[in-house]
């Protein structure tokens, strides 16, 4: 199944897993969870799920662009 593109951050809930911001910032949610795990993703660890807020992940993307 292939999922709908994101294309305005109205459509991005406010905390998200990372399955979600694989699909906004091109990465696999697997590489995102191990860069959250060496601490360079800025995503949070709840129960079993890794997840990012709205502001972490548009704050992280604007830096991501300025590299």
């Amino acid at each position: 199944m292939k999922l709908k593109p994101v294309v305005s951050w109205m459509e991005v809930p406010v905390v998200m897993d990372l399955s979600m911001a694989s699909r906004i910032v091109g990465q696999s949610a697997e590489y995102l969870k191990k860069r959250a795990q060496s601490g360079t993703f800025p995503a949070f660890k709840e129960g079993n799920c890794w997840r990012i807020s709205k502001s972490a992940l548009m704050k992280h993307v604007g830096e991501e662009g300025t590299n």
